[in-house]
């Protein structure tokens, strides 16, 4: 059975993965039909959950897959993200650092390159700016230590959590993350900023400064 018919036959949940690439394939190339060329998008992924990242040009190293087809892809995951974001109930104030990693988590788990996020928060810890600063590269991210505070600074923040993800997926961090943690802190004391936490985020897992009592913060 199409992945078309049954769809309308057995409902949406019916449906396997790669049968609902393949409906928004349409068509399959000349060596493969649809089927198999939805499971070789599939392929290209560690996990399911990559497809959240995935871009075209990821998708046009793969045969058969056309401009139109990547960005009916790219498209119709953005929809999803975007649904998924609607969902989420709005979250004005962080006591925890778990609470930050499940704010962040779904974003910054399978980024393939480093992200640096800042919040900024209020005496009481409520959220005022969640603010992307800095994408570096698989490895490593230069960070200004100065663009850090600039958005807390202009508000009136109490104080800064920093977050950025290891796209190794292991939350350990390096010694250049413990160096920049002793940077924003020794800065945020000078601007009387405090740095209320420094999180990295893994896959499936994160790691706090603050909640591990590191000499850092």
């Amino acid at each position: 059975m199409k992945p078309r018919e049954k769809l309308i036959q057995h409902g949406v949940r019916a449906l396997e993965d790669y049968e609902l690439i393949a409906i928004l394939l349409r068509t399959g190339n000349t060596k493969e039909d649809v089927l198999l060329l939805a499971k070789k998008v599939l392929s290209q992924l560690d996990n399911f959950e990559d497809m959240l990242h995935i871009t075209v040009e990821d998708l046009l190293t793969i045969y058969g897959i056309s401009d139109a087809k990547a960005t009916t892809i790219i498209a119709a995951v953005e929809l999803g993200r975007r649904l998924s974001d609607r969902k989420k109930p709005v979250r004005k104030m962080i006591t925890e650092s778990s609470e930050v990693y499940h704010l962040l988590k779904e974003d910054m788990s399978y980024l393939r390159k480093e992200h640096l996020i800042v919040l900024c928060l209020d005496i009481k810890g409520n959220l005022l700016k969640n603010e992307t600063i800095y994408m570096g590269t698989t490895s490593s991210i230069q960070v200004s230590v100065k663009d850090l505070f600039k958005s807390a600074v202009r508000i009136g923040a109490f104080g800064i959590i920093v977050v950025h993800n290891h796209p190794s997926g292991d939350s350990t961090p390096s010694q250049a993350d413990d160096k920049l943690t002793k940077l924003i802190k020794n800065a945020g004391e000078v601007l009387s900023i405090e740095l209320i936490d420094h999180i990295i985020i893994g896959r499936n897992e994160f790691f706090s400064y603050r909640r591990q009592r590191r000499e850092e913060i």
